[in-house]
């Protein structure tokens, strides 16, 4: 009785193991993955008197370097989740997958109060918030691995508690010199151009015939300075500051195809709003990139991941919809593209498609496929 007293709940944690060794390209088996699931075990135990209920790791398991970690699996009762990426455009696959499993934890099994995040990557801070907005106690954690790169600030201080594992020993810290007078500690612009200039040369795979890719080279960029973004800089886009400040065309892909829909009019009138459906909040907009950009949300329902969200869970809260949608479309938000709302993008984007954009007492807004009578 007195240590069910104890005891205050259930913990669930989630390993972003790529974020820990760094990405394919590095020693992927070289994280010491027994030693961070003793400490996390550990500080739940000692520290919220909280259980694990489910410790999941996540990573392309099928690369054969992978199995270097099948015993510390099998010692510490850690699944091991496969993440594949659904098109060669889809970046980060298994934070997106994580970030789906972490909420549906949160709704399926309430009795679930802690949530541990084993990353340094930036991309979870809006998973965190709300995560907390759901009174749920968020662990963030990294470890002092080499490989494991700099956590990002904003991560460490939107969770309840932020620790650092002790897997390797520290690596001394080289003699900083002393900064210039005036000079902050990110990089100029001068800076961040040649480290762009000179990671495009160091790595062919940076270009798409001829032109540069901005998804791997943003990922070096942040990888290098999380907290700098070519936003500070004044350009809205890495592609329009490789354009301006490098001289080098990019790479724009184009927008995924989607299933055969129902051939659209020249003109196309909105029928009126029915009940529980928000009216479109689009503002005039001169950009050319709107209809690139709905046509991309549209796909990611129609032939992407998000369809099969919706079909796993039946009603995607909106909220969580448009967590994926920035994961996925990397670079833009809809408010770039002349949105003031995201329920108004998303009520556009899937016009003519199977799925519809209701309200709900719970959620607020949800997505959800619409029925066959309602379709026809």
């Amino acid at each position: 009785m007195a240590e069910a007293a104890q005891r205050q709940g259930n913990a669930a944690v989630f390993i972003d193991l790529e974020n820990l060794f760094g990405g394919y390209s590095k020693d992927v088996g070289s994280v010491p993955l027994a030693p961070i699931a003793t400490q996390l075990q550990g500080l739940l135990r000692n520290g919220s008197r909280a259980r694990a209920t489910a410790i999941r790791a996540y990573a392309n398991w099928a690369q054969p370097a992978m199995h270097s970690y099948q015993d510390d699996l099998l010692a510490h009762g850690i699944e091991a989740v496969q993440v594949f990426s659904f098109t060669r455009n889809v970046k980060n696959a298994a934070d997106i997958q994580m970030c789906v499993d972490v909420l549906a934890e949160a709704q399926d099994r309430p009795w679930t109060d802690t949530f541990v995040i084993v990353s340094g990557d930036g991309g979870f801070v809006p998973l965190v918030r709300r995560l907390r907005q759901l009174n749920k106690r968020v662990i963030v954690a990294s470890t002092n691995h080499a490989a494991a790169g700099t956590v990002n600030h904003l991560l460490a201080s939107a969770a309840d508690e932020y620790h650092v594992l002790e897997v390797a020993p520290p690596d001394p810290a080289p003699a900083k010199p002393a900064a210039a007078p005036g000079r902050t500690t990110g990089p100029t612009l001068k800076e961040y151009r040649a480290e762009i200039l000179a990671a495009i040369e160091r790595n062919p795979g940076m270009r798409v015939k001829g032109r540069v890719d901005g998804s791997p080279l943003g990922q070096h960029l942040r990888r290098k300075w999380p907290s700098v973004t070519f936003k500070d800089f004044g350009s809205p886009a890495l592609g329009a500051f490789v354009e301006k400040h490098c001289g080098l065309a990019v790479h724009r892909p184009a927008a995924p195809e989607a299933p055969a829909a129902p051939p659209e009019p020249q003109r196309r009138v909105r029928p009126p709003a029915q009940a529980g459906t928000p009216p479109s909040s689009a503002e005039p907009f001169d950009n050319e990139n709107r209809t690139a950009y709905l046509r991309a949300v549209r796909a990611l329902f129609l032939s992407g991941p998000l369809g099969a969200v919706v079909d796993a869970k039946k009603r995607l809260p909106a909220a969580e919809a448009g967590l994926l949608v920035r994961r996925h479309v990397a670079g833009t938000d809809f408010s770039d593209v002349g949105y003031s709302k995201f329920a108004g993008m998303l009520q556009d984007a899937l016009v003519a498609t199977p799925f519809a954009l209701d309200r709900d007492e719970r959620h607020g807004y949800v997505v959800h496929r619409r029925s066959a009578s309602a379709a026809g």
